[in-house]
């Protein structure tokens, strides 16, 4: 299967977040662990928040960068990525082989500031992606914490749309520092 991967770097500095990194990409990874929530016929995990219009969600759960999965209380160090990562079974308005998608992802800090906000992940991809790729897509924020910092939680809020459609798929999760 053809792997198409886009890597934004979004450098911000904040009192809180010295780097940020935002990418997503598309194609089949690690199946996940853990509880599952079944919400529509959807297998959801980590307590991500999701909500569909036309599009059929097999799974949504987390992972890290290296393929494990994030523990179902999303504590993490905040020293390597962490992906969501969406199974689709159907949905997307298919063109000659094509599926012209849309990504956008925010973070906001638990006092409301948002830290990072990036409006679409997909753009770089014009005339789209394999409708067999568009099957497995992940968005992927990567957060360091200043040595030191206090523990803290962030809101990671993810819409991803078809260009050609009405079908959409957009939520969000909760991240917790130790």
């Amino acid at each position: 299967m053809n792997r198409v991967s886009l890597f934004l770097l979004v450098v911000g500095v904040c009192f809180i977040l010295p780097s940020c990194e935002f990418n997503c990409s598309i194609g089949n990874k690690d199946e996940p662990g853990g509880t599952a929530v079944v919400k529509n016929g959807t297998r959801i995990y980590n307590q991500i928040d999701l909500q569909t219009n036309g599009v059929k969600v097999d799974k949504a759960y987390l992972i890290f960068d290296n393929g494990k999965r994030v523990p179902d209380d999303n504590f993490v160090d905040f020293k390597k990525p962490v992906r969501l990562q969406l199974k689709i079974e159907s949905g997307w308005v298919e063109e000659n082989g094509k599926v012209l998608l849309g990504a956008a992802e925010t973070i906001t800090a638990e006092n409301g500031t948002i830290v990072l906000k990036e409006e679409d992940l997909f753009e770089k991809y014009p005339s789209g992606i394999t409708a067999a790729d568009a099957k497995a897509i992940y968005l992927s924020a990567s957060l360091s914490l200043k040595e030191g910092a206090s523990p803290t939680s962030f809101t990671v809020s993810f819409n991803i749309w078809d260009k050609k459609g009405d079908g959409f798929i957009k939520g969000n999760y909760k991240l917790y520092s130790r």
